[in-house]
């Protein structure tokens, strides 16, 4: 009863979770099938990005900015959004329909998205920001809050 009522009060008291700031790049359900996941090292293995869910081909610019590269990167096509604050977002494996130096705007189609990465149609969405790679998910509104959970046995020691 006593745990119930402090998670009551808690979630009243904490802040709204923040909403999307950019505009999900897929279309259908917006949904993570494989999370970022930091490599240990700068050069150890990981996952630099997320795996986004997609319904159909189109691939749009979740916020404005200038293409800073469009081309193929180890057989994947690519496409790199530098926007005004300096992130680097890519997408792929895609066909890019803008070229380099070209200036995009949110939601404009930027890309189409070819199978292949995930079991199913996905897009995989790294973002870089001073050259160091992490999660959108702040970005695209899906930030999951930390949960306390109670110490239990570890209390008593």
């Amino acid at each position: 009863m006593i745990h119930g009522l402090l998670a009551l009060v808690l979630l009243l008291l904490l802040p709204p979770m923040p909403g999307a700031v950019w505009t999900w790049p897929t279309e259908g359900e917006h949904r993570i099938l494989r999370d970022f996941r930091a490599p240990s090292t700068p050069w150890g293995p990981g996952h630099r990005g997320l795996d986004l869910a997609a319904s159909g081909e189109d691939i749009i610019a979740p916020t404005g900015g200038v293409i800073s590269f469009s081309g193929d990167v180890a057989g994947r096509g690519v496409v790199t959004l530098r926007t005004p604050e300096g992130l680097l977002i890519s997408m792929e494996p895609v066909e890019p329909l803008v070229s380099t130096g070209d200036r995009v705007s949110r939601g404009d189609l930027i890309a189409t998205l070819h199978p292949g990465h995930c079991a199913q149609l996905c897009v995989h969405l790294g973002l870089r920001e001073e050259g160091d790679y992490r999660s959108a998910r702040r970005e695209l509104g899906v930030l999951q809050r930390s949960v306390l959970l109670p110490l239990g046995d570890y209390a008593r020691g």
